[in-house]
């Protein structure tokens, strides 16, 4: 099976995740109110419309958005959204110079919701396949988080034997009062390790596993690595979501 997984790492006081699996596309499928402005922030791209008075990229429009979110573009730039189009001519000097930071260093100066843009989230790609997100409302962070699961575990699935697959592969969303749970063990860092997932005829169920020393994308864990920290299960029969077994660190 191939290796599927998703990491998280919470810290509440910026609403900031650390997070690989994630990607731009399931913040698009998250999003109950589609994205009507993008800023692009550093290195800034002559092919594109360049905003005069903050000297970044922008992309205006929900089609032209969503299609931005789903490209392969959008896995290598940073971004936030914003409300309004004419919000942009109302921030000052020091702030476009926290946007510039931002960009650059990939982390803030202050937190990065700003009252004049009334932004949502904040998109960071690192350089390790890891993605920073610093995300104002936890509901929005709970529904990306769904639809990450759901999108990796379609990828999990095509690995299964044909008659344990779920018919067309579907699988429903997780429910946001079944991640808040998670929200106190995500401090600490979580994996949902999809590629040892259990398929079975009655469920699904994805290891909850937090890695003992630093988590780093693509490497293997060992036995003694990681520790066990519960499991998210789907009840195929009902399309239930739950949590079992689910323990917080000592």
């Amino acid at each position: 099976m191939r290796n599927t997984l998703i990491y998280v790492h919470y810290e509440p006081l910026a609403h900031l995740f650390l997070t690989a699996g994630l990607s731009a596309s399931d913040v698009l499928a998250a999003a109950r109110v589609p994205f009507r402005h993008l800023l692009l922030l550093p290195p800034v791209s002559d092919d594109e419309f360049i905003d005069p008075h903050t000297g970044f990229n922008e992309i205006s429009g929900a089609e032209a958005v969503a299609a931005f979110l789903r490209s392969k573009q959008a896995r290598d730039r940073s971004w936030l959204d914003y409300k309004h189009g004419t919000y942009l001519r109302e921030l000052t000097p020091s702030e476009i110079a926290e946007l510039l930071y931002l960009g650059h260093a990939k982390r803030h100066i202050q937190p990065p919701y700003y009252y004049k843009l009334q932004n949502q989230i904040v998109y960071l790609p690192l350089n390790n396949d890891m993605v920073t997100l610093y995300v104002r409302k936890l509901e929005l962070f709970s529904q990306t988080l769904s639809a990450a699961i759901v999108r990796n575990l379609r990828l999990a699935a095509n690995d299964q034997p044909f008659w344990l697959r779920l018919r067309s592969q579907h699988f429903p969303a997780v429910p946001s009062s079944v991640i808040e749970t998670l929200y106190p063990a995500l401090e600490d860092g979580l994996m949902f390790d999809l590629s040892r997932g259990g398929f079975s005829r009655d469920q699904v169920k994805i290891p909850l596993v937090h890695p003992k020393g630093r988590f780093v994308p693509d490497q293997v864990l060992a036995p003694d690595q990681g520790e066990r920290r519960g499991d998210l299960i789907l009840v195929r029969a009902t399309g239930q979501w739950r949590v079992t077994g689910l323990t917080q660190p000592i």
